[in-house]
């Protein structure tokens, strides 16, 4: 547990991030990144998790491949029509109030679709169940943002971001023996029958239970909290986080009144459509537009890239492991050929979820949640636009070798590392914290969420329909879009050294 090394003064009157930097840096810290990790992985669980059991869910309700396509995308769905909702409601309500009414109510509908006896019901559950977890995008981010130290900041938006990139690695985790066993428990009342893929549905919706459990015991965001111009309770809060952290009494806190250069938001009694609008569109006016423009572009280029090519990395490393030799043979003239089986194989639906599937997702999640990890330290010394740019290059450089290397094992690498263009997700949320007033940042990010699914449920879609026939002009086509990005990232503004508190708590326009 570390103090700070500041001696207390009385009296002291200071802005956000110097009243936030003299809370220290300790337990309270830890618990808000862990109960914000858990939430993230709630809502990635619900959406990525129903994936890993479509297989399973398929087989047993007896579906066509296009209710197949329909349910898998229903989570998606949930997402974009909620996610600007959630949004509206972090910036209005509060960031820790949004997650304690979203995050229990999702569950709830989530471990309900574990038990859905038929197709309909379980479309309805699950896109009732994504649309309330999607909440965790607008709010955890910018609580986790907001409530932690400025030197800190970068590398907590970092950890929270690689929580996204291990959930398939978590999930395939329990469902590895989750799916060794084969049995059914017929419940007559609900017509339906009890087996595996149910039991991992529900494994997956714990992550939630605890992350909200975590959350009651946290505090709201002080800077929220000033941004309504409440600014007793503010202060209160950050007494009790400098409890937390440093163990002493909250009088001793050596700050008195805090400030942001940012103008109180003061609450209207307008309609809900007009806050709506009010809360989404100066962020396509100047002086945000640019920056808005040029961080959704980004993410629509990193997403579009890696969610579309997702949901193909267990197919793609599963062709490569099933008969022939696949020496001599680039990667599309093996996918391509892998796409035409799978719409013409019929499934063994008592083995229809095999172990090298989840063993080569659980790889693919493995190392891009450490990936991530590794540069959330990175951050520091090379700042969020160098590693954008690092990221950027490296997923493009894979991409054009996957084109012509005809070596099985460097074409899953390089296929892999292709798709960990989504490591750029940290720090556009961090810039999206940065860059925008307080009371806009949950519309902000939950904007991020809306265009990273959105443009990757048309990704799925198209990648779907082009991989037998055309899969070297989709992956060129592809790999243009990601240099595309690197284009756009070189216009980033370059790290900010702190010079002054004041300079920091305004949109940066550049």
């Amino acid at each position: 547990m570390a103090f700070t090394k500041q001696e207390v003064v009385v009296n002291k009157k200071c802005s956000y991030d110097t009243a936030m930097d003299l809370t220290g840096f300790g337990i309270y810290n830890i618990i808000m990144l862990t109960s914000c990790c858990l939430i993230i992985l709630a809502m990635y669980m619900d959406i990525f998790g129903f994936s890993v059991v479509m297989p399973a869910v398929a087989c047993d309700m007896d579906l066509t491949t296009a209710e197949q396509g329909l349910l898998s995308a229903i989570p998606l769905i949930g997402v974009m029509f909620s996610s600007y909702v959630w949004g509206f409601c972090a910036d209005t309500r509060g960031r820790r109030t949004t997650l304690l009414f979203a995050m229990p109510v999702g569950s709830i509908f989530g471990f309900a679709a574990s038990m859905a006896p038929s197709y309909i019901s379980l479309a309805i559950l699950k896109f009732l169940s994504a649309s309330f977890t999607s909440s965790a995008n607008a709010a955890a981010f910018v609580l986790v943002g907001e409530s932690a130290p400025k030197r800190h900041r970068s590398r907590f938006m970092f950890l929270l971001a690689s929580a996204t990139m291990c959930v398939q690695f978590i999930i395939c985790s329990f469902a590895l023996p989750v799916f060794k066993h084969s049995f059914y428990i017929e419940i007559s009342w609900l017509h339906m029958e009890y087996r595996p893929w149910r039991m991992l549905m529900q494994i997956i919706s714990i992550p939630g239970v605890l992350g909200t459990i975590a959350m009651a015991f946290l505090n709201e965001s002080p800077k929220f909290l000033l941004s309504r111009d409440q600014t007793v309770k503010a202060l209160d809060t950050l007494k009790s986080i400098y409890r937390w952290n440093t163990g002493r009494k909250p009088y001793t806190y050596p700050v008195s009144s805090v400030y942001l250069d940012e103008e109180p938001v003061l609450v209207e009694n307008s309609s809900f459509f007009r806050k709506m609008w009010d809360q989404t569109a100066p962020l396509f006016k100047p002086p945000l537009l640019k920056n808005s423009l040029m961080l959704y572009y980004i993410l629509m280029c990193a997403y579009m890239t890696s969610t579309g090519y997702t949901m193909w990395v267990p197919t793609m490393t599963n062709a490569y492991f099933s008969g022939g030799d696949k020496n001599g043979l680039t990667f599309c003239e093996v996918a391509s050929n892998a796409a035409s089986a799978t719409n013409s194989t019929l499934k063994d639906c008592d083995n229809i979820i095999q172990p090298m599937t989840l063993y080569a997702v659980m790889c693919y999640s493995g190392v891009s949640t450490v990936s991530s990890v590794l540069l959330s330290f990175a951050v520091g010394p090379l700042g969020k636009k160098l590693t954008t740019l690092l990221v950027f290059a490296v997923a493009a450089f894979c991409g054009v070798l996957l084109l012509f290397v005809r070596v099985p094992m460097l074409s899953i690498a390089l296929f892999f590392l292709f798709l960990y263009v989504a490591l750029i997700l940290g720090n556009v949320n961090s810039y999206l914290v940065e860059w925008n007033p307080t009371h806009l940042r949950g519309m902000a990010t939950c904007l991020s969420v809306v265009v990273a699914r959105g443009f990757g449920f048309i990704s799925v879609q198209l990648i779907a329909s082009l991989l037998t026939d055309y899969c070297t002009p989709m992956i060129s086509g592809y790999v243009l879009l990601v240099i595309s990005g690197f284009v756009v990232s070189i216009f980033l503004p370059p790290e900010r050294k702190p010079v002054s508190q004041s300079d920091e708590e305004k949109p940066i326009d550049q």
